[in-house]
């Protein structure tokens, strides 16, 4: 069975997941946070900010990656068993 083409790119995958939390969680917390903690965020400066959602893209990428490792099923190991192996090569017997 051929595997769809974002599965064979986990980290484009990944990339993809961790660009959606990014959005999520900062927009989430502006609705959501108390005044005070609002507050608090604005005072951290723009460097801050913008060095904490680096962070947050990175961090939830690596974890997203971490989750997608696809782990084989016995059947696929039986599979993979059965499959006959290609022969030794030959070497200095042909076309020197």
């Amino acid at each position: 069975m051929k595997r769809l083409s974002l599965e064979r790119r986990p980290w484009a995958l990944a990339a993809i997941a961790a660009a959606g939390i990014t959005l999520l969680l900062p927009s989430a917390f502006a609705l959501l946070a108390p005044p005070e903690l609002l507050d608090a965020a604005v005072a951290l400066g723009d460097r801050r900010l913008a060095l904490a959602l680096a962070a947050l893209f990175l961090v939830s990428g690596g974890l997203v990656r971490l989750l997608l490792v696809r782990r084989r099923s016995q059947e696929e190991d039986l599979e993979r068993a059965e499959e006959p192996h290609p022969p030794p090569v030959q070497r200095e017997t042909h076309l020197r």
